[in-house]
């Protein structure tokens, strides 16, 4: 499979790793991103991003009881129970 384009600017840096986890980095790039692991490392910077802006979004909650959190939980449940059905065939 050919190595997808990146688009814009790009730089060069170097990183060191052990040859395990440069072997999983390859398999990782394989399944996802034809191969290319700079498409794979730029991918786990946005999810770095995301984790952090939900860090900061939790962090700012108000913490809440234990009431409202089963309930929540029940609610959440029921919701994925009715999507389960949807999903068979008739």
């Amino acid at each position: 499979m050919a190595r997808m384009k990146r688009k814009g600017v790009m730089t060069t840096f170097s990183v060191s790793v052990s040859p395990a986890t440069k072997a999983r980095l390859k398999k990782a790039a394989e399944r996802g991103y034809g191969g290319n692991v700079s498409a794979l490392i730029e991918a786990i910077a946005i999810e770095a991003d995301r984790r952090e802006a939900l860090d900061w979004l939790l962090g700012r909650a108000e913490p809440i009881g234990d009431a409202a959190f089963e309930d929540f939980m029940s609610e959440m449940q029921q919701a994925t129970a009715r999507r389960r059905k949807r999903t068979h065939a008739a």
